[in-house]
This record gives C-alpha cells, sequence and structure tokens, in this order.
C-alpha cells in the first residue's frame, strides 16, 4: 500500500464438489510455553483431514500460499519421488515452513526454494514491508525462478503459469489481475481493494472455491468460500 505494508491475496480454483468445501477450515496452530498456556504459532487453511496447509501466515513475518504449476506432475513420478527422495507435497512444505520457529520473510523464501517435492508447484510469499514479496517457481528439486517485488512495480500476479511465458488465451486470468491492481493503484491495495480484484470475472470463475486475503504486518487473515448458483 502506500505506506509499504504488504497485502497478499489469493483465489483457490479446485472445483471442490461441496461436500469438500465443507470441511474447509482455518485453523490457530498453538504451541506449548511450557507453563501450561498455549500460544498460536500460525494460522493456516486446510481441509479436516487434510495434514498440509494451502495457505498461511506467521503474524509479523510472512504469509504463504500455494498455486499449482504444470498441473501437478504425474502420479508414477511423483510416487517415486516420494519414495526415493523423502519428497513432501507442496501443502506439507508450506506447514513444515511454517511450523519451523520464528522464520523471516528471506529464510521463508530460502526454506521453501529449497527441499525436495513429489511435484512442481508455485508458493507465493509475502512479508510485512517494503520489497517482500516473492513468487517461487519450484521443480521437484529446486527453485526454478524466483520472481521478487521491486521499487518498479507494487505487485505481482501468478495464474498457475510461468511468469515469463504468455499464459494460453483460453485461461488468461493474468490479464484481467493485472488490469485490477492498476485499476485500485498502490492507494487502493488493502483488503477491499484486493477482494475487488479478486472478484474481478475471470479472476474469479466457476471454479472458485476459496478467496483469502493476509496482511503478516498486522495480523489480517481473512476468507471466503464459494458456491456458485446455477
Amino acid at each position: 500500500d502506500l505506506h509499504g505494508n504488504i497485502f497478499h491475496g489469493r483465489n483457490l480454483d479446485w472445483n471442490l464438489p461441496e461436500a469438500v468445501l465443507n470441511l474447509a477450515i482455518d485453523v490457530n496452530f498453538t504451541k506449548s510455553t511450557g507453563d501450561g498456556s498455549t500460544r498460536t504459532s500460525f494460522l493456516g487453511s486446510t481441509l479436516v483431514g487434510f495434514v498440509g496447509v494451502l495457505h498461511g501466515m506467521r503474524t509479523g513475518r510472512f504469509s504463504v500460499s500455494l498455486d499449482a504449476r504444470g498441473k501437478g506432475g504425474r502420479p508414477i513420478p511423483n510416487i517415486l519421488e516420494a519414495l526415493l527422495r523423502h519428497g513432501q507435497t507442496p501443502s506439507q512444505h508450506i506447514r513444515s515452513t511454517l511450523n519451523s520457529g520464528d522464520h523471516s520473510f528471506e529464510r521463508a523464501v530460502t526454506d521453501l526454494a529449497t527441499g525436495p517435492l513429489i511435484n512442481e508447484a508455485y508458493f507465493i510469499v509475502g512479508g510485512v514491508g517494503g520489497e517482500e514479496g516473492a513468487v517461487i517457481a519450484r521443480n521437484r528439486a529446486f527453485a526454478q525462478d524466483i520472481w521478487r517485488l521491486n521499487a518498479s512495480v507494487f505487485y505481482r500476479v501468478e495464474t498457475n503459469y510461468d511468469h515469463w511465458n504468455p499464459v494460453p488465451v483460453s485461461d488468461d486470468r493474468r490479464t484481467p489481475a493485472m488490469e485490477g491492481m492498476e485499476a485500485i493503484g498502490r492507494e487502493g491495495v488493502g483488503v477491499e481493494g484486493m477482494l475487488r480484484v479478486l472478484q474481478k470475472w475471470p479472476v474469479y470463475n466457476h471454479h472458485t472455491d476459496y478467496t483469502g486475503v493476509f496482511a503478516a504486518w498486522n495480523g489480517t487473515y481473512q476468507s471466503w468460500t464459494w458456491r456458485l448458483v446455477a
């Protein structure tokens, strides 16, 4: 925003059946303080019975969300990666990073950019201010690219395709999202402004199940689930 604070927005487009969507939850993950009480370690969103985290936040540190890359890979190579290299699913990697102490933004980027995964993914990471924003394009073994915020741009948009390649005409959510960000401008960045962009068609579409806006600098963690009526 105009004050240099980072806001992080995401749409989850999985086209989940309503019975599964009803299992979507935002969770306070807690740790014991040693005196019998507990404190919130991080916030995360997941599905009941699912061990990974689809997006989450450590207040005062960073937020992170998962985006599919390469359609999630192929089943046999994914299984072999898990068995032979002890690869994690991307959602498990997010949970491990969120759970690994009071990481800074840069430490989170380093952790998410490394470590074996069973399939390709994008990790979108937001910090608290300045240029603390990055899109990590992950292969199974390493980060192919880390696309950061810089002084010349106030946002990054990731929609399941490598940013250095054009998006398919049949699935161009990138252009409307960028147009939406340009329309609100830096002065419009905030929960309401981000939600306006995330609800712009086709950024929001028939496959959209979940929308979230997070701000690690002030603890904002807001989420919505959607059911399109035929």
